[in-house]
């Protein structure tokens, strides 16, 4: 019987709805789903990973434990299996694709509270408002829109401050996108499996702060919007993600960011998607 090692550090919210939903999926085509917290496995007896086993990291955290785990052998989400999992944040992936030249807001991926220099970022970000972003964060918290200079100079020097004392810059500046509108694409492989339109919450310029009242509806990207998410996925070094883009009011999109792992719960088929994938991969594996 093939097996599927999932992993996640914790419990939060919507974690025991993907794991039942990955449990479903497994047991529908004759695998077992093994699930394994990485704040309570016991590390001295870790399981040993061969030829034909699956790896998913499909929560936040545990990448430790996925570098325990992984090996040249076992079947991932990964283009190549890397030796070490890093805790790679979206906007460093952002890196990647800017250096590559997917379409995107303009970004400086270094917040300072230099004034002169501030000025100079401002004006090749295209003026106010701008955003900035925490690596760190999630669902849209974290990311603050700046109307101004005088909202722009004390804001950073508050974080840069903070920064400072607890030893990194975990801040981006972006240049603020009009959207109409985003959309979330499942990429899988060299497809877009699923993609759903998001409509900004009243009142915000975001679209999920707020879980409860966040709204999505079916969309049919454009041949051109999916290139970009496959593209995104890949130079990432994956085969799975969640991507968000932006549509300005000329309809153009614009790559937010790509998430591993990523939510999955909006769609019963996905869920059975991702295994049917591993499997597959697996049995090229031999």
């Amino acid at each position: 019987m093939k097996k599927l090692y999932g992993l996640h550090e914790g419990l939060y919210e919507g974690l025991n709805a993907r794991i039942e939903l990955l449990t479903g999926a497994c047991r529908s085509r004759g695998a077992e789903f093994i699930c394994i917290d990485s704040q309570q496995v016991d590390y001295t007896n870790l399981p040993k990973l061969h030829r034909g086993d699956m790896l998913y990291n499909f929560a936040r955290g545990s990448q430790t434990l996925e570098s325990l785990l992984i090996n040249d052998e076992v079947t991932t989400f990964y283009r190549k299996n890397p030796k070490i999992i890093m805790n790679r944040h979206p906007s460093e992936l952002s890196m990647i694709h800017e250096q590559n030249g997917i379409v995107a807001p303009k970004t400086i991926f270094h917040l300072t509270n230099d004034r002169e220099i501030l000025k100079k970022y401002v004006s090749y970000l295209g003026g106010f408002p701008l955003v900035i972003k925490s690596q760190n964060s999630s669902r849209g918290i974290g990311t603050i829109k700046i109307e101004s200079w005088q909202n722009l100079i004390s804001t950073a020097d508050f974080l840069v401050d903070g920064a400072e004392k607890f030893g990194g810059n975990p801040y981006i500046m972006r240049a603020f996108i009009h959207a109409d509108y985003g959309a979330r694409a499942i990429v899988l492989g060299n497809e877009v499996v699923l993609s759903k339109k998001f409509l900004l919450q009243e009142g915000d310029f975001r679209n999920a702060a707020i879980l409860s009242k966040a709204r999505y509806e079916p969309i049919e990207l454009d041949s051109e919007s999916q290139d970009i998410c496959i593209k995104a996925t890949h130079l990432a070094n994956l085969e799975m993600s969640g991507v968000d883009l932006l549509f300005d009011k000329n309809g153009k999109p614009y790559l937010l960011e790509i998430n591993f792992p990523t939510g999955f719960q909006s769609s019963p088929d996905i869920p059975q998607l991702l295994v049917d994938y591993l499997l597959g991969k697996a049995e090229k594996n031999g």
